[in-house]
C-alpha cells in the first residue's frame, strides 16, 4: 500500500485518512526527524483538529517538543517550520472535497518531504518501528501564533505598497486568515467573499478551476476591481482574474513570472510540472533562460536537482528567494508589484508579454486499482492514433505526446483523486479541439469497458 500521492497523504475520511494513520505518522515522524521540535498546524475542515490532536500524541510519544501553529495556511506552516523547527506537519487536504483530509510533510528548511522521505516513512508507518520514550523524555505542546510574523515577512520581501482593489476569495478556507489582511497592510482595498473559515465549504467548491469560480468574471466587472485572487482550502494554490474579470490561464500567470526571474537573473533554469504549456517555454527561451519539466507534486526537488531559480504548476508557484514551498501570498503580493510598476491593467500586460495558445483539461472518473491498466491501453490507442504527427512522448507522469506542430496530449493518473486528467494545448482552438476530442473520448471508453470487465 502507498499512503503518499503527488501532494502529501489524501484522501476520504475513515476509508484512508484515521485518527489511527494521524497517530501513526505522527510516531514515524518523531522518529524519523533529527532535533528535538516538530511544528504542526490544520486547515478548517471539520475533521482537521480531531486528526491533529491524534498527531500530536504519536509525535509526544517519541520524545518530541511539538510547536501548534493552529489553524493556518499551509505556506505560513512551511515558514514557520523553517523559523522554529526540526520538522512540520500540516494537517489538510488542500482542494478535495470536505469529505477528503491529509497530512503533508515538511523538512526544516520548509521543503515538502522529497521522494525518497516520503517512502523512507511510509516504512516507518509500516513496519511501526517507532521510538517510545520513557516517561522522563515526553516534552510538551507549545501554542504559537505565527500570522502576524509570517504575514510581516512576506510583505518585507515584496516591499510594495499599492492602491489597487483587490476582490478575494477564500474558499471558507485557511487563507482567509492571512490574505485580506496582507492585502490590506500592502494598502490595498480588500473586498472579501467566502472569507469565514467553515470546513463544509458552502461558497463553492475549494479547488479554484475556472469552473468552481467563473462567478467571480461578472462580480468583478460589477465591483470594478482590479484584480480577483482566489484561493483554495490550504491556501497555497492561487488562481487570478484581470480588471475585465477575465480569467488568467494558470499557465500564463506561470509565464509572466517565470519571464520575470529569469530576466531578474539573466538566464537560469525555470522548472514547471509535465502539465504546463508552451507559452512558458517561448518566454523563457526568449529571456535567455532554460524550462526542464518534472512529475507533479515534486517543485522542491526540481529546485534541488536543477538549481531552479522559479519553479511552478498550475496554480502552484514557489519563489526560492523566498522559502522552497509553495507559496500564494507572495504570488499575490508580487503580482500587485508587478501590476503597479508595469503601470498598466494585468490584462494588457499579459496580451502584449504572454502568447496565446490554446488549452484545455477535463477528468475522467477513475477506480484507483484502474489507472495503470487505463493508462498502458490509452498508450497504445494514442500513439497508433496520432501516428507521425508524434514527435516525442514523455513519461512522466503518465504519457505525454509532443506533436510536431507544437501541440500535446498529456494524459495522468491523478495522484490524490480517482481521476484520469486529460490536458491537450494546441496552437489554435480548431486543433486543440479536435486533439481533446479523440484524447478524451478514448480515455472515457477505455475506464467504462475495464469497469464492466471488473463488474462481470
Amino acid at each position: 500500500m502507498k499512503l503518499f500521492g503527488t501532494a502529501g497523504i489524501r484522501g476520504t475520511l475513515w476509508e484512508k485518512v484515521t485518527p489511527e494513520l494521524a497517530m501513526n505518522i505522527g510516531r514515524a515522524m518523531g522518529t524519523y526527524i533529527d532535533g528535538d521540535t516538530v511544528a504542526v498546524a490544520r486547515d478548517g475542515r471539520t475533521s482537521s483538529v480531531m486528526l491533529q490532536s491524534a498527531l500530536i500524541s504519536g509525535l509526544l510519544s517519541t520524545g518530541k517538543e511539538v510547536l501548534d501553529f493552529g489553524l493556518i495556511p499551509t505556506p505560513a506552516l512551511a515558514w514557520g517550520t523553517r523559523k522554529y523547527a526540526d520538522g512540520g506537519v500540516m494537517i489538510t487536504a488542500s482542494h478535495n472535497p470536505p469529505t477528503d483530509n491529509g497530512i503533508k510533510v515538511f523538512n526544516g528548511d520548509g521543503t515538502e518531504f522529497y521522494v525518497e522521505q516520503e517512502g523512507e516513512l511510509e516504512g516507518l508507518v509500516f513496519s511501526r518501528n517507532f521510538r517510545k520514550a520513557e516517561w522522563d523524555e515526553i516534552k510538551g505542546l507549545k501554542s504559537l501564533d505565527i500570522r502576524d510574523e509570517y504575514i510581516g515577512t512576506v510583505l518585507d520581501f515584496v516591499n510594495h505598497e499599492t492602491n489597487l482593489t483587490v476582490l478575494y476569495d477564500g474558499a471558507n478556507g485557511a487563507g482567509s486568515v492571512v490574505a485580506p489582511y496582507l492585502l490590506r497592510e500592502m494598502g490595498a482595498k480588500v473586498i472579501s467573499v467566502n472569507a469565514h473559515i467553515d470546513g463544509h465549504f458552502p461558497g463553492r467548491k475549494p479547488e479554484p478551476r475556472y469552473e468552481n469560480i467563473a462567478y467571480l468574471g461578472e462580480l468583478a466587472r460589477t465591483l470594478g476591481v482590479d484584480l480577483v485572487i482566489a484561493q483554495d482550502g490550504d491556501a497555497d494554490r492561487i488562481a487570478v482574474f484581470d480588471e475585465k474579470g477575465q480569467y488568467v490561464n494558470e499557465d500564463a500567470l506561470i509565464a509572466l513570472f517565470a519571464k520575470l526571474y529569469v530576466e531578474e537573473n539573466g538566464g537560469g533554469t525555470v522548472v514547471v510540472s509535465i502539465d504546463t504549456g508552451s507559452r512558458i517555454d517561448h518566454v523563457v527561451e526568449e529571456a535567455g533562460g532554460k524550462v526542464v519539466r518534472i512529475p507533479l507534486g515534486q517543485p522542491h526537488d526540481g529546485i534541488k536537482k536543477y538549481g531552479a531559480i522559479f519553479a511552478a504548476e498550475p496554480w502552484k508557484l514557489v519563489h526560492p528567494k523566498f522559502g522552497p514551498w509553495i507559496d500564494s501570498f507572495v504570488t499575490m503580493g508580487l503580482l500587485i508589484k508587478l501590476i503597479d510598476e508595469r503601470g498598466k491593467p494585468l490584462s494588457q500586460i499579459i496580451r502584449e508579454e504572454i502568447p496565446t495558445y490554446y488549452l484545455t483539461k477535463k477528468n475522467v472518473k477513475c477506480p484507483d486499482e484502474l489507472k495503470k491498466a487505463i493508462l498502458e491501453r490509452v498508450h497504445r490507442i494514442l500513439e497508433e492514433r496520432l501516428g507521425d504527427e508524434i514527435k516525442e512522448v514523455l513519461t512522466i507522469s503518465g504519457y505525454r505526446f509532443q506533436l510536431k506542430d507544437g501541440s500535446w496530449v498529456l494524459v495522468r493518473p491523478s495522484g490524490t483523486e480517482p481521476k484520469i486528467r486529460v490536458v491537450v494545448e494546441a496552437p489554435s482552438e480548431k486543433r486543440r479541439d479536435e486533439l481533446f476530442e479523440l484524447a478524451y473520448s478514448v480515455v472515457a471508453k477505455e475506464v467504462e469497458k475495464l469497469k464492466q470487465s471488473a463488474q462481470a
